[in-house]
């Protein structure tokens, strides 16, 4: 068991360990007296509790939890306001929604058509190719050039087109 002498030296502290604790702890203490705390000075008045007092706040709370006509008529007008906004804002949003929704209908059967336009293109290409016509017209349909004495030239008129009144010799 230690005695009480020893239990004091376990207590007391080194010189280090003093200033390391003082300097932690914001204090710092010199020699062998430590100051007297000084009060600190009341951040808020007291309170009066006198029946005059206890009045005027009672009526200023019932004041400040009033609501005048024309404040609540105010807020009213205000109300309706922000809803008519609110639903304008709804409108032009399904609006705009509605349209987009046009537009891309719209791009889909755009895209078909020119789908189709390209596929008769490609038609028109292959089937007006000027081989390919002569093959068919003479392969398939029995034709054959003209000879010479077949082909008759006219004179360009001023009006730089032919009416035929006769019926063209053979």
């Amino acid at each position: 068991m230690a005695s009480g002498r020893d239990r004091q030296a376990e207590r007391s502290y080194s010189r280090p360990e003093r200033e390391y604790k003082a300097k932690r702890y914001g204090t710092q203490i010199d020699g062998n007296t430590v100051r007297k705390l000084e009060e600190a000075p009341e951040l808020y008045p007291p309170v009066r509790t006198d029946g005059e007092t206890v009045r005027k706040v009672r009526r200023n709370r019932e004041k400040a939890l009033q609501m005048s006509p024309s404040f609540v008529l105010f807020l009213s007008v205000l109300l309706v306001a922000v809803l008519g906004c609110s639903i304008g804002y709804i409108q032009v949003r399904a609006s705009i929604d509605a349209r987009i929704d046009e537009v891309q209908g719209l791009e889909n059967d755009l895209a078909a058509l020119k789908d189709a336009n390209e596929a008769a293109r490609s038609r028109i290409g292959v089937a007006s190719d000027i081989k390919e016509i002569y093959r068919r017209a003479t392969e398939e349909l029995g034709m054959v050039y003209p000879d010479e004495n077949q082909v008759i030239y006219y004179d360009r008129t001023e009006s730089e087109y032919v009416q035929q009144n006769e019926s063209i010799p053979k």
